[in-house]
C-alpha cells in the first residue's frame, strides 16, 4: 500500500521551528517569572554609577515627600531615608567619600544625636551617608551633583583609598553596553543566569577575603598579595590617577564653592603595618620591616609611604592623595582634619596599622573614634556658623 509523503517547504518548516523555539522560551520564561515570587531577583545597578542618570536616592513608594535609598545601589550605600524638601530647622550633612565613609555610619547615628541636643534651634541635625564601596573621585562628583538637589548646608569629604580601584570598577561597568544590558535583563531568564553567575563571584571573593584574613599574622607573605587587576597598571598610570584625583576633588569644591556650601575635607589614613600592595612592591616592603626591627622608625616610615606612593595599582592611599588634599584645602581656604596625623599619634610605636585598623584601608571602632574626634569640632564650627550668619 503505497504513502504519500506529506513534505513541508522549506518556509513552513522553517516557521514550524522558529515556533517550536518561541513556545519552548515563552514557557521557560513563564517558569522563571514563576521562580521569581519565591527567589526574587538581585537588584541590578547597571553602570556602577558611572552613567550619568545614576541616582543614589529614588523617592520612596511607601512614604510620601521621602527619599530613599534605591534597592540596586543597596549593595554599595547604606540604606536611610529623608525628607526630599528639607524642613528649615533641619541642618543637613552630606558625607561624601568610599567604604571608609560608609562604615562610619554608627559613629553617624550618634553624632546626630548629639549635635541635635547640642543646637535648639535646629530641630534635627542630619547626616546623608553617601559613602560608595569603591566609590573614587570620579563617581564622587556625579555623586555630588545629585546630593545639591536636596539642599546640603554642609559637606564632609573624605576621600583617597579607590583612585586606582575604580579604574577597575569602570573597567567592568559594562557602559558601552548599558542600553542592551538593561533591554535583556527584562527577561527572568537572563536575570536567572545573571544571578547564579553573581553568587559563583560573591563567594569567590569572600573566599579570597577569608585568606587574606587568615594570613594576617604574616605581614608579607604569598597570600596577601594584591589581587590581580583585570586593568593593568603601569608606572604613568601613578601620574594619571593623580592628575585625574586632583581634577574631580577641585571639580566637587569649586561646585560646592558656586553652590555656597561649606565643605570640610580630611587627610585619609592608611595602614602601613600590613599594607595591600601588589607581589613586587609586597617583597620590596620587606626593607620597612627591617628597619623597624633594627630600631630606625623613622626611616622605616619614610620608605613605607615612598613604596605606598610609588606603586601603581595600589588599594589604600598615599601621600600623594594626601599631599594633593592639602593643597587644595589651601586653595580653597577651607577647614581640613589631619585623620592621617591623628592616627599616627594614637598608634602605640606611631605606625598606622598597630591598633586602629581592621584591614589595609579601613578604620575599627577606636580608628572611627579618632575620626570623629577631628571632625565633629569642624562640623560643630560650622552649624554655630549657620546660626549665627544674619
Amino acid at each position: 500500500m503505497n504513502q504519500n509523503r506529506v513534505r513541508l517547504s522549506l518556509k513552513k518548516r522553517i516557521t514550524f521551528g522558529v515556533g517550536v523555539t518561541l513556545a519552548f522560551f515563552c514557557l521557560a520564561e513563564v517558569g522563571f517569572r514563576a521562580m521569581e515570587i519565591v527567589w526574587p531577583p538581585r537588584h541590578v545597578d547597571f553602570g556602577l554609577g558611572f552613567n550619568d542618570d545614576s541616582r543614589i536616592f529614588v523617592a520612596s513608594s511607601l512614604h510620601p515627600g521621602y527619599m530613599e535609598t534605591d534597592p540596586a545601589k543597596r549593595v554599595s550605600f547604606v540604606r536611610q531615608r529623608f525628607l526630599r524638601e528639607k524642613p528649615a530647622d533641619v541642618f543637613r550633612i552630606v558625607a561624601l567619600g568610599g567604604s571608609s565613609v560608609n562604615q562610619l555610619e554608627p559613629e553617624f547615628r550618634k553624632l546626630e544625636r548629639d549635635l541635635s541636643a547640642e543646637f535648639d534651634p535646629f530641630d534635627q541635625v542630619e547626616i546623608i551617608n553617601c559613602g560608595g564601596l569603591a566609590y573614587g573621585s570620579h563617581r564622587l562628583v556625579l555623586v555630588m551633583r545629585e546630593m545639591l538637589e536636596y539642599a546640603p548646608d554642609l559637606i564632609l569629604l573624605y576621600s583617597g583609598h579607590n583612585e586606582f580601584e575604580e579604574i577597575e570598577q569602570l573597567s567592568l561597568s559594562g557602559l558601552e553596553q548599558l542600553g542592551f544590558e538593561r533591554t535583556i535583563s527584562h527577561s527572568a531568564i537572563i536575570r536567572f543566569i545573571r544571578d547564579r553567575k553573581a553568587d559563583y563571584e560573591l563567594s569567590r571573593l569572600e573566599k579570597e577575603h577569608n585568606q587574606r584574613l587568615l594570613s594576617r599574622e604574616e605581614p608579607v607573605s604569598d597570600s596577601n598579595f594584591a589581587r590581580a587587576w583585570s586593568y593593568e597598571f603601569g608606572a604613568q598610570d601613578v601620574q594619571d590617577r593623580m592628575q585625574s584625583y586632583r581634577h574631580n576633588l577641585r571639580l566637587i569644591l569649586t561646585t560646592a564653592r558656586n553652590q555656597q556650601v561649606p565643605v570640610i575635607m580630611g587627610t585619609v589614613s592608611s595602614n602601613l603595618l600590613r599594607p595591600y600592595l601588589p607581589r613586587d612592591a609586597a617583597l620590596r616592603y620587606e626593607q620597612v620591616y627591617a628597619l623597624w626591627k633594627a630600631g630606625s622608625a623613622e626611616e622605616g616610615m619614610r620608605l613605607a609611604k615612598q613604596i605606598l606612593a610609588e606603586t601603581a595599582g595600589r588599594h589604600q592611599c598615599s601621600d600623594l592623595e594626601n599631599n594633593i588634599l592639602r593643597e587644595l584645602a589651601d586653595e580653597f581656604l577651607l577647614p581640613i582634619v589631619d585623620v592621617e596625623a591623628m592616627v599616627a599619634n594614637q598608634e602605640p610605636h606611631g605606625i598606622p596599622g598597630e591598633t586602629l585598623f581592621d584591614d589595609h584601608c579601613h578604620l575599627n571602632a577606636a580608628g572611627r573614634a579618632v575620626w570623629v574626634s577631628g571632625y565633629a569640632p569642624e562640623i560643630r564650627e560650622a552649624v554655630q556658623a549657620a546660626l549665627d550668619a544674619p
